[in-house]
């Protein structure tokens, strides 16, 4: 779901425009969104996925929700709980989600690229870089206990 695109002014910046914005599609992933929303979109994109709980944990087990880096950055909130962030030039996110796991899951993860500063400036070199998305893997981990 397209949440906004970023229009650029002639002084470097970036404008925030929220109408218009494409109808929601569903995707294949990891991948950029190239191809459901074109090579030169750029703004701020929602993932949405929701999953069961795993079964068979047994006490003491631990589970992890990991997300490998998008381009630029994303915010990642498991039922409206925030999780953090991950960088495009940083590390996978891992967070550990135990606690806040029910039967029904709901995943969120908003990509935005470029990552925009205070002043709506790109903050990481984004033009050395592809279309933006979700382009690493998203998985759960489960830690035994001990």
């Amino acid at each position: 779901e397209v949440v906004a695109r970023f229009a650029a002014s002639p002084d470097g910046h970036f404008e925030i425009v929220t109408a218009d914005s494409p109808e929601s599609v569903r995707a294949t992933m990891p991948a950029d969104w190239s191809e459901s929303l074109g090579p030169d979109f750029i703004g701020r994109v929602r993932y949405v996925r929701t999953f069961q709980k795993p079964t068979g944990l047994e006490p003491g087990d631990k589970v992890w929700l990991c997300v490998e880096p998008p381009r630029s950055l994303g915010i990642v909130r498991l039922a409206n709980h925030p999780l953090g962030r991950v960088h495009g030039s940083g590390s996978a996110g891992r967070f550990e989600i135990t606690t806040l796991l029910a039967d029904r899951n709901r995943l969120e993860i908003v990509v935005e690229h470029p990552a925009l500063d205070e002043e709506g400036k790109p903050a990481d070199g984004f033009l050395s870089r592809g279309p933006g998305g979700l382009v690493g893997e998203v998985r759960l981990e489960i830690e035994p206990g001990i």
